[in-house]
C-alpha cells in the first residue's frame, strides 16, 4: 500500500464511525441550535467534511517532516480532499443561512442571528487562539522576538474571533499549530454581513433565487475572462448553496421524486469523486460545480446509502466545528516527539497509525469542548439575544407611552 492511497482514509472513518457509536460520544447528541432550518443529511455530511481536512492535514505533515515546508502534498487525492471539505462547508453555510432568509421572506431577527453566531463560533475559536498564544510563548521561551507594538497587534488580531486573517506571532509560525484552519472563518463573517443587504432579495421567491444565479454566473464569467480572484470563487460556493436553499423543496418533490435513493447517493458520490480526483485544484469553476451537484442531491435526500442518517455520523457532524478547528494542536503533539517523526517519516504505515490515534484523540478533545464550550455559548447566546430583546422591547414600549397624548392638554393648532 503507497503512502497517498485513500485506503488509511476510509479506515480511520470507520473506526472513528464505530467510536461514535459508543456511549463515549453520547454527549454528543442533540445539540442546541441557533438555526430554525436543520437537514438531517447535512448533519451527517459535517463530520466527514470536518475528517477531510484531518486527512488533508495529515498528509501534509508527513511532507513537513520529510522536507521541513507546509505545503500541499503531491497526491492530487490528498491535496484536493481538504479544500473539498472546506468547500463544502461555504456551500452548507450559504444554504442553511440563505433558507432562513427565504423562510422569514427577508424579515429575519438580525440581532438573534447575529448574536447566536458570536456565541456559536467566538468561544471555541478562542480556545484555540489560547492554545495558539500559550504554545508560541513556550516555544520562544517566553521571550520578545520582535517589538512589544508588533507582538500586540498580532495576539490582538488573533483574539478577534476570526474576523481578521491571523499572522504569525513573535515572529513564530502560527500557522503550524493552528493548521491554518481560521482563513475560512473571515469569509464567514463576511457572508453574515452580507445578509444585511440581500436578504432584501430573499422577500420574493423569484428574486431569491435569481440572487444566487447571477451570482454563479458572474463568477463562471469573470473566471473564463481571466479575473480569477480567489475571492470570487468563495462567493461562488455561497451562491451554489443559496441556489440548492431555492430549489431544494420543488427539487426533491418533483424533479427527484421516484428516484431511488441509492441512484441519488451513488450520483452524489460520482460527483464529489470527480471533483477531487480529476483536477490540479479544488478552487475552480468545475470542480466546484461538481461538488455543488453533490451537494444539492445530499440536501434534497440523498443519504449515502443512509450513512449521513446513522447515529454515529450525525454525532460526528454535532462536534464537527471542533474536528475542523482544534485538528492543528492535536497533529502538532502527535508529531512533536522526534522518535515518533523519524519513524513516520520511514513507515507510511506508521504515519497513518498516529494520524488514526490522533484522530481519535480529536474525536474525544472536540466531544469535550462540545460540552463544556459549545453549548454552553451557544445558550449563553439564547440568553443573550433575549434579553437585548426583551430591553429593546421594553425601551420602545416606554418611548411610545412618553409620546402619547393628555387629552386634559391644550392641543397646538395646525393651520
Amino acid at each position: 500500500m503507497g503512502f497517498y492511497s485513500s485506503l488509511p482514509c476510509l479506515v480511520t472513518t470507520a473506526l472513528l464511525l464505530g467510536l461514535a457509536s459508543t456511549p463515549l460520544l453520547r454527549s454528543a447528541d442533540a445539540p442546541p441550535t441557533d438555526l430554525a432550518v436543520r437537514v438531517g443529511t447535512i448533519d451527517g455530511l459535517r463530520g466527514l467534511l470536518a475528517l477531510a481536512v484531518f486527512f488533508h492535514h495529515a498528509a501534509i505533515w508527513h511532507q513537513y517532516i520529510i522536507i521541513g515546508e507546509w505545503r500541499p502534498p503531491p497526491s492530487r487525492f490528498y491535496a484536493n480532499l481538504g479544500p473539498a471539505g472546506v468547500s463544502m462547508f461555504f456551500m452548507i453555510t450559504g444554504y442553511l443561512f440563505w433558507s432562513q432568509m427565504l423562510k422569514t421572506r427577508g424579515r429575519p431577527n438580525f440581532l438573534k442571528l447575529y448574536v447566536g453566531r458570536l456565541f456559536r463560533i467566538v468561544p471555541l475559536y478562542l480556545v484555540l487562539a489560547l492554545i495558539v498564544l500559550v504554545s508560541v510563548g513556550f516555544a520562544t521561551h517566553w521571550r520578545l522576538n520582535e517589538s512589544p507594538f508588533s507582538v500586540s497587534n498580532e495576539v490582538a488580531r488573533w483574539l478577534a474571533g476570526g474576523v481578521l486573517d491571523v499572522p504569525d506571532v513573535n515572529a513564530y509560525h502560527a500557522s503550524l499549530i493552528s493548521a491554518s484552519v481560521t482563513w475560512s472563518l473571515s469569509y464567514e463573517w463576511m457572508f453574515y454581513a452580507s445578509l444585511i443587504v440581500t436578504t432584501f432579495f430573499a422577500r420574493n421567491p423569484l428574486a431569491g433565487f435569481l440572487l444566487p444565479l447571477v451570482g454563479l454566473i458572474t463568477v463562471i464569467l469573470l473566471f473564463y475572462c481571466g479575473y480569477r480572484l480567489f475571492e470570487a470563487k468563495i462567493a461562488l460556493l455561497f451562491s451554489v448553496g443559496m441556489i440548492a436553499a431555492a430549489v431544494r423543496e420543488p427539487l426533491a418533490s418533483a424533479a427527484l421524486n421516484g428516484i431511488p435513493q441509492w441512484a441519488l447517493s451513488a450520483v452524489a458520490i460520482g460527483a464529489a469523486a470527480l471533483a477531487v480526483m480529476g483536477f490540479d485544484g479544488m478552487y475552480g469553476v468545475a470542480p466546484e460545480l461538481l461538488l455543488g451537484v453533490g451537494f444539492l442531491l445530499i440536501v434534497s435526500g440523498a443519504t449515502l446509502f443512509g450513512l449521513l442518517l446513522t447515529r454515529p455520523a450525525r454525532r460526528l457532524g454535532d462536534i464537527s466545528y471542533g474536528i475542523y478547528l482544534l485538528q492543528g494542536p492535536v497533529l502538532l503533539l502527535a508529531f512533536s516527539f522526534p522518535a515518533l517523526r523519524v519513524a513516520s517519516a520511514a513507515s507510511p504505515a506508521v504515519h497513518w497509525s498516529l494520524a488514526a490515534i490522533a484522530a481519535a484523540a480529536l474525536t474525544a478533545f472536540a466531544t469535550l469542548t462540545h460540552s463544556l464550550v459549545e453549548r454552553p455559548g451557544i445558550q449563553a447566546g439564547r440568553w443573550a439575544s433575549a434579553r437585548i430583546n426583551s430591553a429593546l422591547r421594553g425601551r420602545v414600549a416606554v418611548s411610545e407611552q412618553s409620546v402619547r397624548v393628555d387629552p386634559e392638554q391644550p392641543q397646538p393648532q395646525s393651520f
